[in-house]
């Protein structure tokens, strides 16, 4: 009985959810319409008379899906009926279409209306009519999260009534998720065609920016035609065309009218340069001026060329990679181009990119990275697609410029990065929308009774959080508590597909550990266990795994197992092939129940949220107590291999500091730069540079009282140690590549010694915090943790490269200065849930004001 409440209280809350950028909610509750009772239909679908194919296809699906829901055939008409849903266009309604505005909405506009004797779905075009048919459907409860159709919802409702007022138009004209390798099966390759279909991905404007030189002058060309093509460091290569050569321009013009020809509904055809390096260098294009210059000249060109013939037409490109930068001279009407995120090679950010474009005459879109294998390798939170609450402040700030469409480059891994890409489908229409509230709409319609356990289990992931050991035991308890708490087929049915991508990390997990110290044996046989399990999910969509097993990233995915003794690389090809089947309920509940098994000794401690803010102090000065009660050893400076240092610095100080190589094969050689915290301009900046062995000096003025970052330029086989001393001083040791923020560098000590450690300062209040070791130079260290009271905390764990280290803090042990000492060299160091600030002393710890004692916790 609870179970059927709370599905009624879900499809009616569903009616008034503004999905799919729907605005203009009603004040009251629209009148309400009965589409089936008791299982039987109780109007009719009408599609008008003569309606074409595209028509009769949205008909059928809504017919279908509706019967999905109720078990009821509602018929399909082509004329009127005394009570039915209705669609058609403003042609066909003028009058409605009058009334609903539907001329201010576009060609992807639509208006769902009920009334007593009706539902009205109105459209300007059969495109908003097929987005109209889906947003109706998604106020009855369905909704398609994930392209594998077991995360398809439908509920079940004999009796159904609607209650719709939906206005709705897209802000962004064109929306795209799709698949950097493609999808590389029938069955993915359906799914993902039903998923882009049901979100309303697409749209009427229809960018076509790519890589396309290769189109209009193949390198097949290249020994009739060396001319054509790119004059790199004196001789004609096939990597780039030679634009300002005006065959090419006639050539690229003609292919581009060619397939304006060819198919005239085209909105774009790109004239993107090939991907990578080697522009011409011959004396006519350098004379054209910068890679820019060129690139666009030819843009520019081109689109003259086919504003003649096709006068609405665009041709498409990127700012990208080495064009970048916007040219000198305006653009010709008819340039589209989309502003990459990635690979940026210019000064500029993105938004004085946009409004350089913009002055030049370009109309603009952007083009993202959601996930790109090389670089998340399908792990949770790693990619940007896998961070919806990020994608929803960026969606926002792309729609606030001006930007008319979204490209996201992704993966076909819905595992770690699905929730970002639905709510991304949804924020692309409306970046209005609060995430949170489609995070939960997710986690209840696709877990009902589990939905807490599988929220925290996507927040966690959503955050960003660094992968690891720990997260996947905190994973496994929430899926176990998940299984306990729902045990409806539908559910369980995706409850075993996030099982099946967990298991498939432990896999992972297995294979580093093996390839970092295993013997041969070990790593062959890890190895056959994963490359089997990634096969067997391809066609789930969890994970990416075409370009794991199938292209040039094996190798580096598999570089132990190449080195390992007996390998035998024909016995491992045939592994890739060995099974293709997809797990079944029995198998997944036996690996879950060892994977829970192997954890079971871990520690896993959940990262506290807290925000740090940038206000420092010394911690001496705030409680200095807590400092007094470690003495006054030793110190020495600190040396490390890259990291940024903090201080106090006071006004009109000479800044005066010697930076000393570590040991004769250590050089300096790095441009440091000093910042005032909070602010983006350096306040001073320099080069250091001194032979090996030989130190290196760096003076600056202090402007005025207050924090100071100094990045010295080290680096790898750069190491130095800064004379810093006596003041405060510590160095950050946070992760260098938190999500959504500034790139830093990361903490990375060179040689520590046991008899001098680091030290840090646990808040009050603290439980539990984390510290990770993303890499380290040996094979493992030795973590020893300590109180001032001399109450030793961890005594020599053993940590390995990737290891993260849950930490409890003992009772009446919090608001206090700690010490870490390590056993390795060369250990980047990050640490969580407390200030990330590491010092040599703790008289010379800097921590973030906000969290000490007596001071407001954000």
């Amino acid at each position: 009985m609870e179970r059927q409440r709370m599905r009624r209280s879900l499809l009616l809350a569903s009616a008034f959810i503004a999905f799919g950028g729907c605005i203009g909610a009603p004040k009251a509750a629209p009148p309400a319409f009965l589409l089936a009772e008791n299982g039987q239909a109780r109007c009719v679908i009408v599609a008008g008379p003569k309606a074409d194919e595209e028509r009769l296809t949205a008909a059928r699906e809504l017919q279908s899906w509706l019967r999905e829901i109720t078990g009821a055939t509602i018929p399909i008409s082509d004329s009127g009926s005394p009570r039915a849903v209705v669609m058609g266009t403003a042609a066909q309604f003028p009058e409605q279409a009058a009334g609903e505005r539907l001329g201010e909405l576009g060609p992807e506009g639509f208006v769902v209306r009920t009334e007593r004797e009706r539902v009205w779905l109105l459209a300007n075009t059969e495109l908003g009519l097929r987005h109209a048919v889906y947003a109706f459907l998604e106020t009855l409860g369905c909704r398609w999260f994930f392209a594998d159709p077991v995360w398809t919802v439908v509920p079940k409702s004999p009796t159904l009534t609607a209650r719709a007022e939906l206005r709705a138009k897209p802000a962004f004209d064109y929306r795209r998720v799709w698949y950097g390798w493609g999808p590389r099966s029938d069955t993915l390759r359906k799914d993902y065609d039903a998923w882009i279909t049901h979100n309303r991905q697409l749209g009427a404007f229809q960018t076509d920016c790519g890589h396309a030189y290769e189109r209009y002058i193949p390198n097949r060309l290249f020994k009739e035609h060396p001319d054509w093509f790119a004059l790199v460091k004196g001789e004609r290569k096939p990597t780039q065309l030679c634009t300002s050569n005006p065959e090419v321009v006639k050539r690229v013009t003609d292919g581009v009218l060619a397939g304006f020809r060819k198919d005239p509904k085209r909105t774009m055809a790109s004239v993107e340069p090939n991907d990578g390096g080697g522009y011409c260098e011959c004396q006519r294009c350098v004379a054209e001026g910068s890679v820019s210059d060129r690139v666009f000249l030819l843009a520019s060109r081109v689109a003259k060329g086919l504003r003649e013939q096709f006068p609405d037409k665009y041709v498409g490109l990127y700012a990208y990679a080495f064009h970048c930068e916007p040219p000198r001279e305006p653009l010709a009407p008819g340039v589209y181009v989309q502003v990459t995120t990635g690979f940026r090679y210019t000064k500029l950010s993105f938004d004085e990119q946009v409004t350089a474009f913009r002055k030049l005459g370009a109309r603009l879109g952007v083009y993202d990275y959601f996930s790109v294998y090389p670089w998340d390798w399908d792990l949770p939170g790693a990619a940007k697609g896998g961070r919806p609450y990020q994608l929803a402040a960026d969606l926002r700030h792309y729609r606030d410029l001006g930007l008319s469409s979204y490209d996201a480059e992704s993966s076909c891994n819905w595992g770690p990065n699905g929730l970002g890409y639905w709510m991304t489908s949804k924020l692309m229409w409306d970046p209005e929308l609060d995430p949170k509230e489609l995070a939960a709409d997710f986690c209840q319609r696709a877990f009902e009774r589990a939905a807490e356990p599988m929220r925290r289990l996507y927040d966690r992931w959503a955050s960003g959080e660094r992968f690891a050991a720990r997260g996947l035991k905190l994973a496994l308890q929430d899926l176990q508590d998940a299984y306990r708490r729902e045990d409806g087929p539908a559910v369980r049915a995706r409850l075993d597909r996030v099982a099946m991508y967990l298991h498939w990390l432990r896999l992972c997990i297995d294979y580093e550990h093996a390839a970092r110290s295993g013997p041969s044996e070990s790593i062959i046989e890890r190895a056959h266990e994963l490359i089997v399990y990634s096969r067997r999910l391809m066609d789930t969509g969890l994970i990416q795994t075409f370009p794991m097993l199938f292209t040039e990233f094996f190798k580096p995915r598999f570089g132990a197992l190449e080195r390992a003794k007996g390998y035998d690389a024909k016995a491992a090809e045939a592994w890739k092939t060995e099974r293709t089947d997809i797990p079944a309920a029995e198998e997944t509940a036996r690996l879950l129940a060892d994977d829970v098994k192997q954890f079971e000794p871990l520690k896993a401690a959940e990262i506290a949220r807290t925000p740090l803010s940038e206000k420092l102090v010394a911690l001496a000065e705030r409680m200095p107590k807590a400092v007094a009660a470690w003495g006054n050893p030793a110190r020495s400076p600190l040396c490390v291999e890259s990291g940024i240092h903090y201080f106090l610095g006071r006004k009109d100080e000479q800044l005066k500091l010697e930076l000393t190589p570590f040991g004769a094969g250590h050089t300096i050689d790095g441009h440091w730069v000093l910042r005032r915290v909070g602010e983006e301009r350096p306040v001073a900046e320099g080069d250091a540079k001194a032979e090996k062995g030989r130190p290196a000096s760096l003076e600056a003025a202090i402007p005025s009282d207050g924090v100071y970052a100094l990045d010295p330029g080290t680096d790898y086989w750069k190491t130095a140690q800064l004379g810093f001393e006596p003041r405060p001083l510590a160095v950050w040791a946070g992760r260098g590549d938190e999500p959504g923020k500034p790139r830093r560098k990361p903490f990375r000590l060179w040689l520590p010694r046991l008899d001098q450690p680091l030290y840090f300062f646990v808040p009050s209040g603290t439980k539990n915090f984390v510290i990770g070791f993303p890499s380290i130079g040996q094979s493992k260290t030795a973590l020893v943790l300590r109180t001032a009271d001399g109450q030793t905390v961890l005594e020599d764990k053993e940590v390995a490269q990737g290891d993260q280290v849950s930490v409890e803090v003992p009772a009446g042990k919090d608001g206090a200065v700690w010490s870490l000492s390590l056993s390795s060299l060369r250990c980047l160091v990050e640490l969580y849930g407390v200030p990330p600030y590491l010092a040599r002393h703790p008289r010379e710890l800097v921590v973030p004001g906000e969290t000490l004692e007596g001071s407001p916790r954000r």
